[in-house]
C-alpha cells in the first residue's frame, strides 16, 4: 500500500490559501467552544454546555465538512447540493443550541 504524499509546493497558491483559512476557523472555533466549554466547568451551567456544543457546530463542523470533502474530490452533485445542506443542518442545530442556552432560566 501507498502513501499518499503531497508535495505543498506544487499546489496552487488559491488551495494553500483555501486551507489556511479553514485551519484558522477551525482553530479559532475550537477556542470559543473551549472557553465557553471551561465556562461551563467553572460554573456548572448548563447554558454554558448548550452554548458551547452550539457554538461547536456552527463555527467548528461546517469548515470541517467542507475541508473533509473537499479533500476526497467528490463528483458536482456532492458540491452543488449536500456539501450545502450539510453545512446549513449543521448550522441550524448549532443554532438551535445556542438559542435553547439563551433560553433556559438562569437557576439551570
Amino acid at each position: 500500500m501507498q502513501t499518499l504524499q503531497i508535495d505543498l509546493f506544487a499546489l496552487p497558491i488559491r488551495y494553500v490559501t483555501l486551507f489556511a483559512a479553514f485551519f484558522v476557523t477551525i482553530v479559532m472555533g475550537l477556542f470559543i467552544v473551549f472557553q465557553a466549554y471551561h465556562g461551563y466547568r467553572r460554573n456548572e451551567s448548563r447554558r454554558m454546555l448548550f452554548l458551547a456544543v452550539g457554538l461547536a457546530f456552527v463555527t467548528v463542523v461546517p469548515p470541517v465538512i467542507s475541508l473533509g470533502t473537499a479533500s476526497f474530490g467528490f463528483d458536482v452533485d456532492i458540491y452543488v447540493f449536500y456539501l450545502p445542506l450539510g453545512t446549513a443542518i449543521s448550522q441550524i442545530v448549532g443554532l438551535s443550541f445556542i438559542i435553547y442556552s439563551l433560553a433556559l432560566r438562569s437557576g439551570s
